[in-house]
């Protein structure tokens, strides 16, 4: 009866906004201009963060004409210097959240306080905007472990009910990966292509990987191994962020309002009802903005922030948020089965033969890049390549991706010399420019979860609180330490003994005394690093007990509220985050249009 009445509720808001607003905003519309104010802040869908999700909501939602959109973010807008291929962005602070997890006794032992840094984007485009911009789905086998037997709303995240939707976004600029018509398509507004710029240590350690037995395959075809010359977002050699390719075009519509710079701090939900009314959000530290929703609020935050807003709000682990004293509205495990893809510095190779880059140089290069999109910086290196590696039988999927990155290491005695490991991997100059690769064995379905939850003392503004507990499950350890193995065949091969490509002389205290794999036991311990990619803290799920949202992404006990970003993936995809992140998001615009504009705005949440 209760969710009856909330059903009638917002029928009666949609037909009769006026009314409603009187009544239930009466203290807000005593007069004319606070009404108007009101009026202002009375919105369709609230979008909470313009990330590479909410940026491909806020495109799909704003298309309906009668719908009016606000989309809040954190961040700043996109400027084009990060749009230059061959400039990192991943280590630039100013766009980003730059987060910690805690530190523990299995990983991360020698990186500064013993904890790993975990980096998401903070600027409209989100992480899209600082990411490697390969564009990797996973595979297969990963959205079938999503289905639940017996939960039929779990089949629709099954591979077969998914792949139009990574379809839906594509524009793939590839004809030889075209031909792939199942699982490639063109007229989305994510270009997707490979670079052409290529260097001679691009073709070696193809070449060697060949030699290793891996062929060159498109890893979006569900294939188990491969060496893999990768697909970027990008047009023009430009990157594509989500912002570029999906919001900047729309923002001319008079529905869609985009405010930067917006802290939400809280979601406004009646406790009587379990239904959101709206957002809290901050500008200016400390002075809270309301904006209220109509049909429904969406966040998009990411894996961290989501959990961070959810527990403010009331909604997560009771005796978590009883320790804060915020009040419990619903007590779902938020923040739980955190999960973060791991790897390992301490591997790299060093190459004799490159030339000395000038400043000069790279300044002409800036030039040519800004002139005709083209150059070195019209690439991003040795980046472009990797190999995935399958390492146990049974699953026809890659466990491990070996990620090639390069660096210029500026010393004259560099092959006298022992540098550090954070020397190694401390970007100088722009990605084309290296005389070292380091070699990262990506563990893409890691099996050690971990936890989010609040700042102790500062749990509305502090950085959330990140257990991550990467490689607790001595498995993960393992099956990095054995593509180790593996990738360190590379020096066997004729192409890498023929260009005098060796291991660089780095410096690996505390386990230089150690050797083979309990040296290599030692270093991925000490050196890990998380990839930035959290997910899970918001799971899909059938219930409330170990899930946060259904599969149509609505939280769990609270109406008018849905997650649409990585957060609520079960488990990892074999791959990067960026692609099944708009993946989901097309599929939540598809949920959002079929509920409220399909049919006839019916809504009822279970």
């Amino acid at each position: 009866m209760a969710a009856l009445s909330v059903q009638l509720l917002r029928g009666l808001l949609l037909l009769s906004t006026p009314l409603v607003l009187c009544d239930l905003f009466s203290k807000a519309t005593r007069t004319k201009a606070d009404e108007r104010d009101l009026k202002s802040s009375v919105f369709d869908f609230i979008i909470v963060g313009g990330g590479t999700a909410g940026c491909v909501l806020a495109n799909r939602l704003s298309a309906v004409p009668e719908w009016k959109i606000l989309l809040l973010e954190a961040g700043d807008e996109e400027n084009i210097d990060y749009d230059i291929p061959g400039v990192p962005t991943k280590d630039y602070r100013p766009i980003l959240w730059n987060y910690r997890t805690e530190r523990n006794g299995y990983s991360c032992l020698s990186r500064p306080s013993g904890s790993c840094e975990v980096r998401t984007g903070k600027v409209l485009g989100g992480s899209s905007v600082t990411n490697d911009m390969k564009y990797t789905r996973g595979s297969k086998v990963d959205y079938d472990g999503w289905h639940v037997p017996g939960a039929l709303g779990s089949l629709e995240w099954k591979f077969t009910n998914v792949i139009d939707m990574f379809k839906a976004s594509e524009d793939n600029g590839d004809y030889e990966t075209l031909v792939n018509s199942f699982y490639h398509s063109r007229g989305g507004e994510m270009r997707i292509q490979k670079f052409k710029y290529s260097d001679r240590p691009i073709e070696i350690f193809t070449a060697a990987f060949t030699e290793m037995g891996l062929r060159t395959l498109d890893i979006n075809l569900n294939v188990a191994e491969a060496v893999v010359n990768h697909q970027f977002a990008m047009s023009n050699n430009t990157r594509l962020s989500t912002n570029n390719a999906f919001l900047k075009p729309v923002r001319h519509r008079k529905n869609l309002v985009v405010i930067k710079g917006a802290m939400v701090t809280k979601i406004t939900i009646d406790k009587l009802e379990k239904s959101v009314e709206g957002v809290v959000y901050e500008i200016e530290k400390g002075k809270e903005r309301p904006a209220y929703a109509k049909r429904e609020v969406i966040l998009t935050g990411g894996a961290i922030n989501n959990v961070r807003l959810l527990h403010l709000s009331g909604i997560g682990p009771a005796a978590d948020l009883k320790k804060h004293n915020i009040s419990v509205l619903v007590d779902l495990p938020v923040g739980l089965n955190y999960q973060d893809q791991v790897t390992t510095g301490g591997l790299a190779f060093a190459i004799n033969d490159v030339e000395p880059v000038s400043e000069s140089d790279i300044i002409k290069d800036f030039k040519t890049w800004f002139q005709s999109r083209s150059g070195p910086l019209a690439s991003r290196g040795i980046n472009q390549i990797s190999a995935f590696i399958q390492l146990y039988e049974g699953l026809n999927a890659p466990d491990v991706e070996l990620a090639l990155e390069g660096n210029f290491i500026r010393s004259d005695k560099f092959m006298l010399t022992n540098i550090s490991v954070h020397a190694a991997e401390e970007t100088n100059f722009p990605l084309p420019y290296y005389n070292l690769v380091n070699i990262y064995p990506v563990l893409l379905k890691p099996k050690s979860k971990g936890k989010v939850f609040l700042h102790k003392k500062s749990p509305k503004y502090g950085r959330p609180v990140i257990q991550a507990n990467l490689l607790k499950e001595s498995e993960d350890l393992d099956s990095i330490v054995d593509s180790i193995d593996i990738a360190l065949q590379l020096l066997e091969t004729r192409e890498m003994k023929k260009a005098e490509i060796k291991l660089a002389p780095i410096d690996l205290f505390p386990c230089d005394r150690l050797r083979n794999r309990e040296q290599w036991n030692c270093i991925t311990r000490h050196y890990t690093k998380a990839m930035s990619n959290p997910i899970g803290t918001c799971r899909m799920g059938e219930n409330s007990t170990d899930s946060v949202v259904n599969y149509e992404l609505r939280v769990h006990g609270i109406e008018g509220l849905r997650i649409a970003d990585a957060s609520v993936m079960p488990t990892h995809a074999r791959g990067g985050i960026f692609a099944p992140t708009m993946m989901i998001a097309e599929k939540a615009a598809k949920m959002l249009l079929k509920d409220w504009k399909e049919n006839s705005n019916n809504y009822y949440n279970t």
